[in-house]
């Protein structure tokens, strides 16, 4: 009997988001599932920035997109501005998603980063509903699996699991910077 899948978000302002996300997209891809794994505003010039990326690329049933543009400047500061090729994007990440879920060829999909996508202003709440719209019109049997740190109040009511990532402590806070293998 096949059931409709289920719709995880991973937010809130602690560290573990992504690292959760790409958890379960190992976990379901060692059991078989075909993977989506679409990281939103990640720099996708930058393939080799994010660590993650040089393992999930390896992995047969793993299809893995990076979208945005690249945020670290050389000089290691962060650039918080968008531009328009931000947006335009926010708008490929989000199309790669609807397509993704449309195929019908995927156990799992992730859009990491996708809720953080509503605070910087690239995506509208309601591009984000549609997409989840889109995603239960489509009764795939995929597993949809949201990140960042934004909660909107429709997502709250629909998603079917939550967890909120919460900084007790975190080093961070002692001046330690992002560390490439740990937080990138």
């Amino acid at each position: 009997m096949s059931q409709h899948g289920q719709i995880h978000v991973y937010t809130g302002d602690g560290k573990g988001k992504t690292t959760s996300a790409v958890g379960l997209a190992v976990r379901a891809s060692g059991a078989g599932r075909k993977v989506c794994f679409i990281q939103f505003d990640k720099g996708h010039e930058a393939e080799d920035f994010y660590s993650e990326r040089k393992v999930l690329q390896k992995l047969s049933n793993f299809d893995i997109h990076s979208t945005g543009k690249i945020r670290m400047m050389p000089s290691g500061q962060f650039r918080f501005t968008n531009s328009p090729p931000d947006f335009e994007e926010a708008q490929r990440g989000l199309k790669i998603a609807v397509e993704a879920i449309r195929s019908g060829k995927y156990g799992l999909i992730v859009c990491d980063e996708i809720l953080s996508c509503l605070l910087t202003g690239l995506l509208q709440e309601s591009e984000v509903e549609n997409l989840v719209k889109e995603f239960d019109l489509a009764r795939c049997e995929a597993e949809l699996v949201l990140t960042g740190r934004s909660l909107p109040a429709f997502l709250k009511e629909r998603a079917d699991l939550i967890t909120e990532m919460k900084p007790i402590k975190h080093y961070f806070n002692k001046g330690l910077p992002a560390r490439r293998g740990i937080e990138f």
